[in-house]
């Protein structure tokens, strides 16, 4: 039953990572969210990262918060794609920790690398994403995010 439910919650990891890379592929926010349940929230750490950025960031993000955020990201970017390099799986408590490395390609030709670990949590049969923890590496986001808001008019910008 135990390798059932890991499946089941890989299959939904693996879905999650590739919607997101899909999601900038497509231009299409709805990807984000697709495995998702409706009520999901999606916070980001560290809390300076997100207070530094308390205007782009909402403490905490509802799945048509993000796919607004991500419109105004999506100005900007040509590809995105995930690499999980170490995958922890909890099936009696249906989370899992997720260390990848996202590389964003911007429309300007630049490629930038960042570190994410994504703390994820399932609905009771696995199938769906219902609550997002992100802890971000803040320098080469910040890097990244700062030139997307410039290129963007400043949309949502730092203080």
């Amino acid at each position: 039953m135990a390798d059932d439910i890991r499946q089941v919650l890989q299959k939904t990891i693996d879905t999650f990572l590739a919607n997101n890379d899909l999601g900038v592929k497509n231009k299409d926010p709805s990807l984000f969210s697709a495995v998702l349940t409706e009520d999901c929230v999606r916070t980001y750490r560290p809390t300076s990262f997100v207070e530094r950025y308390a205007r782009f960031f909402k403490p905490r993000l509802t799945n048509a918060d993000y796919e607004a955020q991500m419109r105004v990201e999506l100005l900007t970017m040509e590809a995105v794609s995930h690499t999980a390099t170490r995958t922890t799986i909890d099936t009696a408590r249906r989370q899992a920790t997720l260390w990848t490395e996202q590389t964003v390609s911007t429309t300007d030709g630049a490629v930038t690398k960042i570190e994410l670990i994504f703390d994820l949590s399932f609905s009771e049969d696995g199938t769906r994403v219902s609550q997002i923890l992100v802890f971000v590496d803040t320098y080469e986001a910040s890097k990244i995010l700062e030139k997307m808001l410039a290129e963007a008019g400043g949309a949502g910008g730092a203080h």
